[in-house]
């Protein structure tokens, strides 16, 4: 076998390391000049990296969702303004009779040819539909009410959308006790604890929708949860979340919707009905207080008054008129009342109304110190107490009274302008749309 010369040697070995050089460079040389960039990820040898950095074992991995920054370190009580949309539901379902009655409320008929020829009425006609809408903004936002508006034109002009174009008494927060509440999550998101309804429907309504901006008090902060499952126990364990189907049925939390308000067929997502909790809105100041109540109460009381159903002591929604139709309107707002003699039920017996002194009467059943539903008692849930024999000017008579008015209509016998019923104006806006003439509202 022929020797090899040392020199030979380093030669070869020049040649080789030339080679190896050039083989590298080649996937740069082909980008520089318009190759493929996925070809130079897929081909690029190892030696491509920065073996300089050494790898950093304190980053997260890569399912590890990005916090949300804005709200890590704020406090309970401090007042956020937010956009609807960056608020989660704790809750899947609403009360859609409820979200009715203010979309039903909101959008008096600009147009409405009852009170043209009277301005005055007309007016008072627009503030107390158009203009309430304002004022239940500005007192969700902790503001107190609107200041009322003293023309047509200035409630044509007027829009959520523009805050330059109403007025509310206060600046935001003042009224802290009336705000909506939100808990900062593990992962720095809002979570609302109380406002879904309020919310829904101005993300409902057409001035207002998911960019809305509004005013939320913060409840509390559990961001220094560990992760999504430590923050949600923390949520339930705290009576925080309510964790029930439109059938009262158990759900887990990643079956709560992404989203507040109703859903469309255009939009993915929205919460579901709950018509027990509707009925539980419309008994408000008739059976129970809603003024300081502990979050979720309206559910809890729905609870209980499905458990009576069960138990055979009321009976179902089924047996009352109430999913309005154009067609079935007198049906579903005939009068129902209590007789203040002895309480017992009087007038229809299967109208909504009725649907509601039935569950009053059975909610009038219990004592306060009496359990609703876990440690929650009546009293706790703001049960009233209703008395026979009672004037109109007592709580149990204003209570009578409550239930008398909710079917009412917004014109006196006079033909003057007045505050309509809630059932009134969710029965027909679910009938019949926004207010409008020709739509079965009535003008």
């Amino acid at each position: 076998m022929p020797s090899i010369s040392p020199s030979s040697i380093s030669l070869l070995l020049r040649r080789r390391l030339m080679q190896a050089l050039a083989a590298a460079l080649l996937p740069l040389a082909l980008a520089a000049c318009g190759g493929d960039d996925d070809d130079v990820v897929a081909d690029a040898p190892p030696s491509q990296t920065t073996p300089d950095t050494p790898p950093d074992d304190t980053a997260p991995p890569d399912d590890t969702p990005t916090r949300n920054t804005a709200y890590l370190n704020a406090q309970p009580g401090d007042v956020l303004k937010v956009e609807i949309k960056e608020l989660i539901p704790t809750q899947a379902t609403l009360g859609y009779d409820q979200i009715y009655y203010k979309l039903g409320r909101w959008q008096g008929d600009f147009d409405r040819p009852t009170w043209q020829d009277d301005e005055e009425n007309q007016l008072e006609y627009l503030n107390d539909t158009v203009g309430k809408k304002f004022g239940d903004y500005c007192e969700d936002t902790g503001q107190g009410d609107v200041v009322k508006f003293t023309t047509i034109e200035a409630l044509r002009a007027a829009t959520l959308a523009d805050p330059s174009t109403y007025e509310c008494e206060d600046a935001p927060g003042t009224h802290a006790d009336a705000m909506k509440t939100v808990v900062i999550g593990w992962d720095g998101n809002l979570y609302l604890t109380d406002g879904h309804h309020s919310f829904s429907a101005l993300r409902e309504i057409a001035d207002g929708g998911p960019e809305l901006e509004v005013y939320v008090k913060v409840d509390a902060n559990y961001s220094d949860s560990p992760d999504h499952d430590a923050f949600w126990q923390r949520m339930v364990d705290n009576k925080k979340a309510w964790l029930r189907d439109g059938d009262n049925q158990p759900i887990t939390v990643d079956q709560l919707p992404a989203r507040l308000g109703l859903p469309h067929d255009d939009e993915p997502g929205g919460m579901q009905d709950d018509p027990y909790r509707s009925l539980v809105y419309f008994t408000r100041d008739i059976a129970y207080d809603a003024g300081d109540l502990p979050e979720f109460a309206e559910f809890l009381w729905g609870d209980w008054l499905r458990g009576q159903v069960t138990a055979g002591q009321l009976d179902p929604l089924s047996a009352y008129d109430t999913i309005a139709t154009a067609s079935n309107l007198d049906a579903v707002l005939a009068k129902s009342t209590i007789k203040a003699a002895d309480l017992s039920p009087n007038n229809s017996n299967t109208s909504y109304s009725a649907a509601v002194r039935d569950a009053t009467l059975r909610m009038n059943t219990l004592a306060d110190d009496d359990v609703v539903s876990g440690d929650r008692t009546a009293g706790s849930l703001g049960h009233i107490t209703m008395l026979p024999g009672q004037d109109d000017d007592t709580p149990t008579g204003e209570a009578r009274g409550e239930l008398s008015d909710l079917a009412r209509s917004d014109v006196k016998d006079n033909g003057d302008e007045r505050g309509a019923g809630k059932l009134w104006f969710a029965a027909h806006y679910r009938a019949c749309g926004a207010p409008r003439a020709g739509a079965c509202w009535g003008w």
